[in-house]
This record gives structure tokens, C-alpha cells and sequence, in this order.
């Protein structure tokens, strides 16, 4: 088991690429701690982990609350003297042109895409620095890559996202703790399906039309499973990954070659 006995923390793990997340890193031995603000899609979670439940905890938390963020890091040290990994998954997506954008959508998706990761980060980094060892993944997307249609407010969220973590691996680099940043492509995800509905609604075309335009997008022909995702964020997490910090690994089905 690759991740046996490192204590893990995980946010956003609800749904989608998180849950599958606390699913295989619970497989793999992982003391896991996943935190979600949907305590009910959490809960969920916690029912599907078969393989390692013994070893989980869940509870709800807000990313955007630094307080209630600092609280949860800060008890998950004093429980365990160590954080291992920290994967900083929480994020949302909201779509549409930017001249009709509601200005609070732009305002969740700073909050929570970006200022979530930062105050994740934020609390843990006090820890890395002591401990001198560990490991930050966060989750950027296709979209900190390239433009897409109706995405021009997510997009640069995103891009933040990348931004941030390339600096903060060189900040960490002295302490021993790696930093880099996953960005998944089109995954099956109930974000994804929820952000199709929305578009294909506002151009007035069906759901089907414009799942087949993100599957054209990459070269493979088909939407990710969020598995296949989780399976990248568990090798930045081993030592298999040893010499990586500061990169990004794009599992965007080819997405980014064009």
C-alpha cells in the first residue's frame, strides 16, 4: 500500500474527483482525514470506503473560513504530530459570458477556488516548515492552461491556482516539502454535468451536444473518470514522485497537445 500510515488531509471530498480520492488513498493505508462543506455528499463518501474505513475521519468544513480551516489543520496535528499530505481539492465552477457574470458567482469561485487553496495551504505551512517534510498537492485544471468558451471567470481562478503553487514550491523547497499542482481535463464528475447543463442551457442546444464538444476537445474521445484522476494524485503523493515540486501534472486527455 502506498500511502500506509501517512496521515492524509483531503478537502472537497463529496463527490467527484475528491470522493474517488478518499476512496483509493483509504485503499492504500492512508490515516485519512476528508473534510467537505456538503456534510451529506461527505457522509457518503465515508459509506462508500470499504478498504481502510478504520482509518478515516470525516467532518464538515468550509475552505472559505480560515478560521474554521486553521482549526481542522491544527487538530489534525496535535492528533497525529505530523501532517504527511495535504491535498487542497476543494473548488467550484460557475459559467457564462463575462458581461452577464453575477458578480457573487465571480466572488465564490475567488473564494473558494482560490482563496480556499491559499487558506488551506496557509495553516498546513507552519506545520511543513516544523516538520521539515511533506507533501501539498492542489488541483488546478485544464482551464489554468487555455481558454474556453464561457469559462473566461473560472479560467483565471484557476490559473491562479498554478500560479500560487509553483510559488509556494519554491518557498517550501528549503523545508523538504514538495508542492505541485494536478489539472484534470473533462471528468465525469457532478460538477462537470452541472456545468454542461448550464451551458448548453444558455446556448440553447442540448446537454449531449456539448458533452461531445468537451470529449472533441482532447484527443482521446471520451470524458475522464474521476478514478483516473485520483490515480495522479496519490503518485504526487509517494515517493514515486520524489523529484517533482513545482509541476503540474495535466491528465487532460490530451487536451493541452493541441
Amino acid at each position: 500500500m502506498r500511502v500506509k500510515d501517512k496521515v492524509v488531509v483531503l478537502t472537497g471530498a463529496a463527490s467527484g474527483i475528491g470522493r474517488s480520492t478518499a476512496i483509493l488513498f483509504a485503499k492504500e493505508g492512508a490515516i485519512l482525514h476528508i473534510f467537505d462543506i456538503d456534510e451529506e455528499g461527505l457522509k457518503q463518501t465515508y459509506d462508500l470506503i470499504e478498504d481502510g474505513k478504520d482509518k478515516v475521519s470525516f467532518m464538515r468544513l468550509d475552505v472559505t473560513n480560515f478560521a474554521d480551516v486553521k482549526k481542522a489543520i491544527d487538530d489534525v496535528y496535535e492528533k497525529h504530530g505530523r501532517i504527511d499530505a495535504l491535498i487542497a481539492n476543494a473548488g467550484v465552477v460557475r459559467v457564462g459570458q463575462v458581461e452577464d457574470f453575477p458578480e457573487e458567482d465571480y466572488d465564490l469561485l475567488i473564494n473558494v477556488n482560490l482563496k480556499g487553496t491559499f487558506f488551506t495551504c496557509k495553516a498546513a505551512v507552519p506545520y511543513f516548515k516544523k516538520q521539515r517534510f511533506g507533501i501539498i498537492i492542489t488541483l488546478a485544471s485544464v482551464a489554468a492552461h487555455i481558454g474556453q468558451n464561457n469559462h473566461a471567470n473560472y479560467c483565471s481562478t484557476k490559473a491562479g491556482v498554478l500560479g500560487f503553487t509553483k510559488a509556494l514550491a519554491l518557498d517550501m523547497a528549503p523545508y523538504g516539502v514538495r508542492v505541485n499542482s494536478v489539472s484534470p481535463g473533462a471528468t465525469d464528475t457532478p460538477m462537470l454535468r452541472s456545468d454542461v447543463t448550464k451551458e448548453a442551457k444558455q446556448r440553447g442546444i442540448s446537454f449531449e451536444e456539448v458533452r461531445k464538444e468537451f470529449e472533441e476537445q482532447g484527443v482521446m474521445g471520451r470524458w475522464a473518470e474521476p478514478e483516473e484522476i485520483a490515480t495522479g494524485i496519490l503518485f504526487l503523493a509517494t515517493d514515486d514522485a520524489s523529484y517533482m515540486t513545482g509541476a503540474d501534472l495535466r491528465l487532460d486527455g490530451g487536451w493541452t497537445t493541441r
